[in-house]
């Protein structure tokens, strides 16, 4: 098959760029396919990898999520994807390429004989594009593209991050891994740059997913009635010193205020300690109690599924985000022995193994975890009614907030169901020994007190959005009316 003509450019790249990272510790038993990558052994770019290493690699991947993804169920009955399934679709196309991909190559007017050779960056676009798009995001499954592996590599790497840990630390300073994401964006540039029908062979979009977050500034606020109603809106939860100075001086000026209405729709998530610390936490009435929103953490029957759940418990225990109740993992019938957990599907149960429950009060937050992030304590009680408007764009930390605000009696929700990725902080990431492609999903799969799971039953507002009104405009009606 022809070579791409881009590997020169990459090449190119990599000789005036590459630097080599040298993983520190050693993790679980479980993790050593991490260390192989660090090895005297290591591919380089110049190397072309076979048919065999991609196979390889792919059967990592799928073993990797029969032994960690809790949500095989989940995801078939919420999006009608089997991913097992799908998994032996994409492994053949794998076997089959170029032919399997020739339609789509016609498509944008490349012959087949004109077709990229298998190479990192035409599997990574498999995986991505027929493996993963079906579910993409579900409990935050996703292959990582330059871009997110750039932003996100600093929060997993500083040796004062909580998410700091050995096997997060070994994935993202491996060398190969570093090798391709390096490639990766060189690739992108020039095939973007010279408008290739390549780029959207390989791409498919622009820009890549999982970039840095919105240009949106992150915190806007109105007074919509002076004396009465606030309305602040929050783009993304993403701790910085401005935007918490921000919200410092709105709390001020809006003491006394009857109504506050926070708009998070289309907040994608970011930080669930964010909205603890300096929402929930700051703006909780004195005279009220905080309550427990007790979550119940279950993980896959695999050593592997295993050692993430340990690790889940230490980090979550050093922070303020949920405090477990145990020190150690429950074993399943332990777990249901202790807890009242009726509505928890039993087929789901058959592949889980242990558990923990999670304390969720605000009242876990203590200063020292607050100051872990540099920045002090916002303590102004607001006593008025508080209205959060929701939408079906709102995942993860955002995802949980809503949760948060409605199970807690915190605010009133107002507009449409939320998105799912619920997760109590459990997200793994695993890098592909010998493409180096970073994956990372959740490894916990996540109940209320009931047993249902968060991922399939998702938040509700309490007010739905009325006929040809957006939830800003539901909301505002509702305080005229006097509504609660």
């Amino acid at each position: 098959m022809k070579k791409l003509n881009y590997r020169i450019t990459m090449i190119a790249v990599l000789l005036m760029t590459l630097v080599v990272f040298t993983a520190c510790g050693k993790a679980d038993e479980q993790l050593t396919t991490n260390e192989q990558m660090t090895s005297d052994e290591e591919l380089t770019s110049e190397e072309q990898l076979t048919i065999e290493d991609f196979l390889s690699d792919f059967d990592y991947l799928m073993q990797t999520m029969e032994d960690t993804y809790p949500y095989f169920g989940v995801v078939e009955r919420r999006l009608g994807v089997d991913i097992r399934a799908l998994g032996r679709e994409t492994r053949a196309m794998i076997e089959n390429y170029p032919y399997s991909l020739e339609g789509r190559a016609k498509e944008l007017g490349i012959s087949l004989k004109d077709m990229p050779e298998l190479d990192e960056h035409v599997f990574w676009s498999i995986i991505r594009h027929e493996l993963f798009s079906d579910f993409i995001g579900f409990g935050h499954a996703i292959p990582f593209d330059y871009a997110r592996y750039n932003y996100i590599k600093p929060s997993y790497t500083k040796s004062t991050s909580p998410f700091n840990t050995v096997n997060n630390y070994e994935v993202f300073t491996n060398p190969v891994a570093l090798s391709f994401y390096q490639e990766q964006e060189a690739l992108f540039k020039n095939l973007a740059d010279n408008k290739s029908d390549l780029f959207q062979f390989i791409f498919r979009q622009e820009p890549p997913t999982g970039g840095s977050r919105s240009r949106r500034p992150m915190v806007e606020t109105e007074i919509i009635e002076e004396d009465r109603i606030a309305y602040l809106k929050l783009a993304v939860f993403a701790p910085n010193l401005t935007s918490i100075l921000e919200l410092k001086e709105f709390y001020d000026n809006i003491q006394g205020y009857e109504h506050l209405i926070i708009d998070i729709r289309d907040n994608g998530g970011g930080s669930s300690d964010f909205w603890r610390m300096y929402m929930m936490k700051a703006l909780w009435p004195e005279d009220k109690n905080m309550p427990d929103m007790p979550l119940y953490a279950f993980y896959r029957d695999s050593e592997l599924g295993k050692y993430f759940g340990e690790d889940n418990i230490q980090t979550t225990s050093k922070f303020s985000t949920y405090k477990p109740e145990t020190d150690e993992l429950l074993t399943v019938n332990e777990m249901m022995d202790l807890h009242d957990l009726p509505h928890i599907n039993v087929e789901d149960l058959e592949d889980l193994a242990y558990g923990v429950r999670f304390s969720t009060s605000i009242e876990n937050i203590e200063e020292q975890h607050i100051r872990q992030f540099g920045f002090k304590e916002i303590s102004q009680p607001f006593n008025g009614k508080i209205w959060l408007l929701t939408n079906g764009s709102n995942f993860s930390a955002a995802a949980l907030f809503a949760r948060h605000a409605k199970e807690m009696d915190f605010a009133t929700l107002v507009g449409g169901e939320t998105g799912g990725a619920y997760t109590a902080g459990a997200g793994a990431h695993f890098a592909l020994p010998n493409t180096g492609i970073i994956l990372r999903w959740d490894t916990d799969y996540l109940t209320d007190s009931e047993g249902r799971s968060l991922n399939e039953f998702t938040t509700t507002p309490h007010h739905y959005n009325r006929p040809d009104m957006d939830a800003l405009e539901t909301a505002l009606q509702l305080i005229e009316e006097g509504k609660h």
